[in-house]
């Protein structure tokens, strides 16, 4: 009798099992088959390229003229680190990450607590506050272009009609005020986008936290000090990386202000990759490229992993 439910058992047992490792192999088929389109686009669009990128930063070609390729080294890293607004390139975007970064998170931030609430606008507020984010990059910079523009924009017009005409600027053609009205720009369109970020990350904080807090005597900056900050790391780490990156990387604005001018007074990797590209320098700016994303990944990998250790579970 033993031996014969023993023997059964273990002949029901690898039937259940079997079942499971078939609904088990089903749902990894079907989850696999789902990320094939996407995997795809990725291949096409970023992995291919990125690759034949990394191949043209080693080739030297002569102008448009492809069938001058040859094998180079690294003389196109050499070209892009002796272009004579190299220097002044890297400063630029520094400042431009760095203003912008800080600028777009502080006021992102004051938004989102700001907004983090019901009331009767609070919902109209948040949208008018992220439409900038959904306004195309070359059309914002073509609208600021105007309205900076320095007898006929709007913006000098309104500090003469209110007496202050000794603030009144040529935003974008003085070489000294040029890279900081760009990132004024910048700070403008992606701020909303910043705040729906940290607003998001707001919402999935307990209510428990807030009342445990209240019920011990805790004010507002207590609470944002102690609860609010803390359980909020993760979507402001993811902010800010992304804020970092699109500071470093910036292109489309400069290029549709400034066009890198007046002089070099804006110039950033950006518009120096482009211009290489322009001459027909594939190759440096393949290897200029190149450089820009490992700027990029340095700073921005560091950055995440320091911040999410930092952070705390709910």
């Amino acid at each position: 009798m033993l031996r014969q439910s023993v023997t059964q058992r273990h002949r029901v047992m690898p039937t259940g099992n079997k079942d499971e490792i078939m609904n088990s192999l089903k749902c990894r088929r079907y989850s696999y088959t789902l990320a094939i389109p996407g995997l795809v686009l990725y291949l096409i669009f970023f992995i291919i390229p990125a690759v034949l990128g990394l191949v043209l930063s080693f080739v030297r070609i002569l102008g448009f003229d492809l069938s001058s390729a040859r094998f180079g080294g690294l003389e196109n890293y050499i070209d892009v680190f002796t272009q004579p607004n190299m220097r002044r390139a890297i400063t630029n975007s520094f400042i431009f990450a760095v203003i912008t970064t800080v600028f777009k998170m502080g006021i992102g931030l004051s938004l989102a607590v700001a907004l983090n609430r019901r009331l009767a606008f609070t919902n109209a507020l948040r949208t008018i506050f992220f439409l900038p984010a959904v306004i195309n990059t070359v059309a914002v910079g073509l609208i600021f272009s105007s309205l900076m523009h320095p007898s006929n924009g709007l913006i000098n017009a309104f500090l003469r009609a209110a007496g202050l005409s000794a603030l009144t600027k040529s935003w974008l053609a003085d070489p000294h005020v040029a890279i900081f009205s760009v990132c004024a720009i910048e700070i403008w369109k992606w701020s909303g986008f910043t705040m729906v970020i940290l607003l998001s990350g707001m919402q999935t904080i307990g209510k428990d936290f807030y009342e445990a807090a209240e019920i011990d005597g805790a004010g507002e900056f207590t609470k944002f000090r102690y609860i609010t900050f803390p359980l909020l790391l993760p979507a402001f780490n993811n902010a800010l990386i992304l804020s970092i990156i699109g500071g470093l990387k910036v292109f489309d604005l400069i290029q549709a202000t400034t066009q890198g001018g007046p002089g070099s007074a804006t110039e950033v990797f950006g518009t120096l990759i482009y211009k290489s590209f322009g001459a027909g320098r594939f190759g440096e700016g393949c290897a200029a490229s190149m450089i820009l994303a490992l700027v990029i990944a340095g700073i921005a990998l560091p950055t995440y992993r320091y911040i999410a250790g930092k952070e705390v579970e709910m």
